[in-house]
């Protein structure tokens, strides 16, 4: 009877934790050297795509699978290069319109899993042409402006003197801005399609007029539907003041209102990147909430801001000349100033900017 002589094959070690520490560690030294500005906060949300990249590192050494490993390594390019400026895209559109090369490279794993390596490699190479292919005619397609057409609307102020704007989409991006356009409230255009999923109204009642517009669909995360151009474009009146309510599931929101006579602001995502420039004349209150993603909000020179602030896992980056209670931070002119802002501001997980300019 012969011994078995068998050696008990080795578990492989992963790659992700020690290489969660090196870029880490360099990370750290890179700032106490002042090579990289900015604190840790800001640096996660600017570099977290490398965690993808990790991830698809890790499946690789641990011979989990090439191609889909390699498609997680290309969104993890593709999202870094686009939060340090060099691809003039939206990741949360990408993330929209690009989804289903997920499901394609899932596929060709399973295909060619117990193949020869050079079948592997292949997937891989077919995946990464798809990948970059795609990401190509995305921004091809949005260069060209016809990603941003969709179903035009106006709607005019019938004889309000003051309203209330209601807008919420489901994903994608929101862009709101001003238009000095006489007697009319807004104008704009939805994504193509959306017929049939959006509700609108408007009533107007002793000057008070209310403008709701809200989509009803789930477009973005449906199977089989197109997302492209799923891109929400406002533009409101400068003139007469309004309550301004915006809401976006998931997504970027663009708004600019520094012209606009504002009362109050309410803008809600759940997962995203807001970005808000406010007005630079009025007495008037915002409120700015998100679970999880980046709130960057811009207050003109001369404007006196108090902030509110409610955060869990979140860095606030408020310019040096402002005071600071707890979570409570305010302009030094916030109590002599002519023009000023109540802002509110409620964040889970993320990055939260105050600027002045």
């Amino acid at each position: 009877m012969s011994a078995n002589t068998t050696k008990p094959k080795r578990k492989r070690i992963g790659l992700f934790f020690p290489l969660l520490l090196i870029i880490v560690g360099v990370f750290l030294l890179l700032t106490n050297l002042g090579v990289v500005s900015g604190n840790i906060w800001s640096l996660i949300w600017q570099f977290w795509p490398l965690l993808l990249i990790v991830i698809g590192l890790d499946s690789i050494f641990k011979r989990e699978g090439l191609v889909a490993s390699t498609f997680i390594i290309g969104l993890g390019v593709i999202f870094l290069l686009a939060n340090l400026g060099y691809l003039n895209v939206s990741i949360w559109q990408m993330i929209f319109t690009l989804w289903p090369i997920l499901i394609i490279a899932i596929g060709f794993d399973i295909l060619v899993a117990r193949r020869s390596i050079w079948a592997s490699i292949a997937g891989m190479i077919v995946i990464a042409a798809i990948l970059f292919g795609s990401l190509w005619l995305f921004g091809t397609a949005f260069a060209s402006g016809s990603a941003l057409s969709g179903d035009q609307f106006e709607q005019s102020l019938n004889g309000a003197t003051r309203a209330q704007v209601v807008l919420e989409g489901s994903a994608g991006e929101m862009q709101v801005k001003s238009t000095d356009q006489p007697q009319i409230l807004l104008t704009g255009s939805i994504p193509n399609g959306s017929n049939g999923q959006i509700q609108t109204n408007y009533s107007v009642s002793a000057g008070n007029g209310t403008y709701i517009l809200r989509d009803t669909s789930v477009q973005g995360f449906v199977p089989f539907t197109t997302t492209q151009s799923n891109v929400w474009r406002f533009s409101i009146t400068e003139a007469i003041p309004l309550e301004l309510r915006l809401g976006l599931g998931a997504g970027s929101m663009d708004v600019d209102l520094s012209r606009v006579k504002l009362d109050s602001l309410a803008a809600n995502t759940a997962v995203g990147q807001t970005q808000i420039v406010l007005p630079e004349l009025g007495r008037y209150s915002a409120q700015v909430t998100s679970a999880i993603g980046q709130i960057v909000i811009v207050v003109p020179r001369g404007v006196g801001v108090r902030v509110d602030t409610d955060t869990a896992l979140v860095d606030v980056d408020v310019p040096n000349d402002f005071l600071n209670s707890g979570d409570v931070y305010q302009s030094s002119n916030y109590e002599s100033a002519e023009n000023r802002v109540d802002l509110s501001v409620d964040l889970a997980i993320g990055n939260v900017v105050i600027s002045q300019e």
